[in-house]
């Protein structure tokens, strides 16, 4: 063979050989490409898409976030119970519930109050301003039931009205039976009758009534809420007898219903005559709500002002209240407090019944009584 075949054979041999390491450079790179690495096939700038979870893989995370809100619950009860969970520790958890998802915040809630389990706080049941819901909480299950309450208002899962049914199944707690009670008011407004039957219950329960707790006395707001004049003549003995602040209880929701809805209490109050008739100076009290500026309202001082077995005394303390009857101003966990109204117009029509009354000598004996709230009504 010539050295020029040679040569050019030599050159053939080198050029397969380098091909054949390029191949196996690029090959061994690829096998070795870091693991989890992506190939990014989009123009530079996008952002590249995440992998899809697929629907097991959010069960199981879904499963394993759960059991530890619960145990998240189980370890602040422990804290509430060893006294290292204050007051600030209460907040911080409730501001975790509240701004968490409230259906896992609801049922973590159910879960943990399934198992029995509860811690004193050492805090009064106290009710916040304008809304009903606590400022202070005595044990760590009534906080869980304040909590429910409120999530349940947004979520609407039906979870606090199943929860506070099963607790209205026994008497175990007043301030539980005052929270589930609140929790069924807020939401089933039409659930009134419900309502006013288990308040009975409560205020029948001796060992409740013995020693009252702030719950029970709360829950007397229930009357206000369902304005249901059928409890008045409940109200009225609590209010004649004398266990303190059962008495006082009473009289503010007596007072309270009867400045909700007048007409319904004066009727009441009308067709029974003998419901506070030991009592009558309070009576008058009740009818001093009435607002003369609507009519059927007026018909049922009216007929009041002519029975005969309503005293002067009684009458005259009625009169003289017209003007400026008192009322009860505080935070109750079932009814929001009423706005300021104008009182012109019931100024008005007071003062054009006052002038029809004397001018027709129609209440003869109150002449004197009428006159003198009239001068005061027009001293204003």
């Amino acid at each position: 063979m010539s050295a020029e075949g040679a040569g050019w054979r030599w050159l053939l041999v080198a050029t397969f050989v380098a091909l054949a390491l390029v191949a196996t450079t690029v090959v061994y790179l690829g096998r070795t490409r870091p693991r989890g690495a992506v190939h990014d096939a989009s123009p530079r700038g996008e952002e590249s898409v995440p992998p899809t979870v697929r629907p097991a893989e959010r069960e199981t995370e879904h499963a394993t976030t759960a059991p530890l809100s619960v145990a998240r619950l189980a370890e602040s009860c422990r804290q509430l119970r060893d006294g290292n969970l204050g007051a600030a520790g209460l907040a911080s958890l409730r501001r975790e519930l509240m701004t968490g998802d409230p259906r896992a915040a609801i049922a973590a809630i159910r879960a943990f109050l399934a198992t029995g389990e509860d811690s004193a706080t050492g805090q009064r049941l106290t009710v916040a301003s304008g809304g009903g819901e606590l400022e202070g909480s005595p044990t760590f299950r009534v906080w869980l039931l304040d909590v429910l309450g409120v999530l349940d208002r947004t979520a609407r899962t039906g979870d606090a009205v199943t929860l506070s049914r099963g607790i209205l199944e026994k008497k175990t707690s007043a301030d539980e039976w005052a929270l589930a009670l609140r929790n069924l008011a807020w939401a089933e407004p039409e659930s009134s009758p419900f309502l006013v039957a288990k308040f009975r219950e409560m205020t029948a329960h001796e060992p409740w009534l013995a020693a009252p707790s702030a719950g029970l006395l709360e829950a007397f707001d229930i009357a206000v809420f369902a304005r249901d004049p059928s409890l008045v003549p409940l109200l009225g003995e609590l209010v004649q007898g004398n266990r303190g602040e059962l008495q006082r209880a009473a009289a503010i929701a007596l007072d309270r219903m009867a400045e909700a809805d007048p007409f319904a209490v004066m009727s009441y109050l009308n067709s029974h005559p003998d419901v506070f008739a030991q009592k009558p100076l309070l009576r008058a009290d009740y009818f001093a709500k009435a607002d003369l500026s609507q009519a059927p309202q007026r018909s049922m001082l009216e007929l009041y002002l002519a029975r005969a077995d309503v005293s002067l005394p009684e009458k005259t303390k009625l009169i003289s209240a017209l003007a400026a009857p008192a009322s009860f101003v505080s935070d109750t966990l079932f009814t929001t407090p009423r706005p300021l109204v104008d009182d012109t117009a019931r100024f008005a029509a007071l003062e054009q019944a006052i002038t029809a009354w004397t001018a027709s000598r129609r209440f003869p004996e109150l002449t004197p009584a009428l006159v003198e709230l009239q001068e005061r009504i027009r001293a204003r």
